[in-house]
């Protein structure tokens, strides 16, 4: 064994190659792996059975996945390069579920500390009520591994209280409350924290390590669609969904890649939740996330990246947007069955997948806005450009989106296109004297009055009974509504969504009380075109 390895053997109690004592005992390591966008704990047993005539063996059972498979590679060149011998015999190696698949590379270095104490190396107990996460590389290095929030809140929640695992994994497995998270850049300092009083790991402190976010675009770059501009302002205000419907250059776009500049930051527990999410798909923020997500899909995606799945399960873009905004542009170009699996996430606010063999919830609370032109031209109605298609295929065009979908969208605007004036006046003045700058400040008072109100809950969760409650129905709203219940013919959850965007229109005026003016207001935001 070189020198150096002899020495921190002789430091950290751990037995030179020679004196290895192996009993037939299992060890049991906690380890953790990722499905969807949480993590589940995963056991590692690990047992040893000496046989001095035949060569060393490595059985991993218990569903692992290639990468995992793959493992017992990196595990036995991890070990040989920390001085910690494998005899000859038989190392077998268990995960716990085992009839659930194991998925990643976090589990490697439980793998390695249950190998090296099945092997009598160190004492099995010190690695008792301890979480173990990282990525080994054949010389011992460890290497981050996506998921430690996900990982260190399972462990939180089993009454598991310490994490140990790479420096970037544990930094963010800090934020977790309840549990002592330690970074380790290598085998030997977590063998040193576990057999070693004098060489533990320090316990990290949730830092943050992004910026504030700075969005350089504002609503003030859109010239004109004053209208959109506040119907983006009750969407930001009450958690509304939004449709714009309108020529090509109308500003569809653009209004919708601004929207997220009117939301609230989000709260530390959706921060959380949105950091949790981004690491386990890979998309570690670098630090605890502060600013909404912002997704927005080709309309080419497939069934599974929008809504989740695949083998690993992994995240889609409903899941990636939660907390935060989904934009749909091109509406009608994305695939009917594609559109369809949003019905559901748009009200529950997560997505069931069933799988054979199991079921996987995923989140998805997200706003959605979305765009289309009112034809396959895009022209109709348009004041200057005459439209060149048939009746046929506008109707064609707008049947791609089903009446249940759009029934779960609270406000649907027609825009227009803007005018010379509009597109050439100075920037500095903005149209019909809102400006973007008022508009936020509207929207967080909004917000106040909704949460002395009702707490946290947006207008566009409230049931029924909750309605009745912050928004019942005068002689007047009840003639208003069953009028244009008549008229329009609205289904019942239309019915309650005009009455959830009056809700938030009269927060935006200040009132207390929902008045006629607010539903008429909601109404006219509603539009009947499609």
């Amino acid at each position: 064994m070189p020198r150096r390895r002899l020495e921190f053997a002789a430091n950290c109690n751990l037995s030179a190659p020679g004196s290895v004592h192996v009993g037939v005992k299992t060890v049991r390591v906690l380890g953790a792996c990722l499905a969807g966008s949480q993590a589940e704990l995963v056991t590692v047993e690990a047992r040893f059975d000496a046989a001095p005539k035949e060569r060393t063996e490595v059985v991993l059972t218990g569903l692992p996945d290639p990468v995992i498979r793959e493992s017992k590679g990196r595990l036995v060149c991890a070990l040989e390069a920390n001085g910690l011998h494998l005899p000859h015999g038989r190392l077998y190696l268990n995960l716990v579920p085992a009839a659930r698949r194991k998925s990643g590379e976090s589990l490697d270095l439980p793998l390695l500390l249950g190998a090296a104490a099945a092997c009598g190396h160190f004492e099995a107990r010190a690695l008792r009520g301890r979480l173990f996460l990282g990525e080994l590389g054949i010389d011992g290095a460890l290497h981050a591994s996506p998921g430690g929030l996900a990982a260190a809140l399972a462990a939180s929640r089993a009454g598991i209280q310490e994490v140990i695992a790479p420096s970037i994994t544990a930094h963010e497995a800090a934020w977790a409350p309840g549990v002592s998270a330690h970074a380790a850049a290598h085998v030997d300092e977590v063998l040193a924290h576990l057999t070693s009083p004098t060489r533990r790991l320090a316990a990290l402190t949730p830092t943050d390590a992004q910026r504030e976010p700075h969005d350089p675009h504002s609503l003030d770059d859109v010239r004109g669609q004053a209208a959109a501009k506040f119907a983006l302002a009750v969407a930001a205000a009450g958690g509304h969904g939004v449709l714009f419907i309108g020529a090509p250059g109308a500003g569809k776009s653009m209004l919708a890649r601004r929207f997220a500049t009117l939301l609230a930051p989000p709260e530390l527990d959706e921060r959380l939740e949105i950091t949790r999410v981004l690491s386990a798909a890979g998309r570690w923020p670098g630090g605890l996330a502060r600013a909404r997500p912002f997704r927005a899909p080709h309309h080419t995606v497939s069934y599974a990246g929008m809504v989740g799945g695949g083998s690993p399960p992994m995240p889609g873009e409903i899941t990636l947007a939660h907390c935060g905004v989904l934009f749909l542009d091109e509406l009608p170009e994305f695939r009917r069955e594609v559109l369809e699996a949003l019905r559901q996430p748009l009200e529950s606010g997560s997505i069931l997948i069933s799988r054979a063999g199991r079921q996987l919830e995923l989140e998805a609370r997200f706003q959605l806005v979305a765009a289309m032109n009112p034809c396959p031209c895009g022209y109709l109605g348009h004041p200057r450009t005459p439209c060149t298609c048939p009746p046929t295929a506008v109707q064609r065009y707008r049947q791609r989106i089903s009446g249940p979908l759009l029934d779960r969208i609270d406000l649907r605007l027609e825009l227009s296109a803007p005018t010379l004036d509009e597109l050439t006046g100075p920037s500095s003045r903005p149209t019909h004297g809102v400006s973007a700058a008022e508009l936020s400040s509207a929207v967080a008072r909004a917000r106040e009055l909704s949460k002395a109100r009702q707490a946290a809950r947006r207008n566009v969760d409230l049931g029924a009974d909750e309605l009745d409650r912050h928004a019942p129905l005068d002689a007047a709203l009840r003639s208003l509504l069953a009028r244009a219940q008549r008229q329009r013919g609205l289904s019942a959850r239309a019915v309650q969504s005009l009455r959830r965007v009056a809700r938030t229109l009269a927060d935006l005026d200040g009132a207390e009380r929902v008045a006629a003016a607010h539903l008429a207001q909601a109404l006219a935001l509603r539009s009947p075109l499609l």
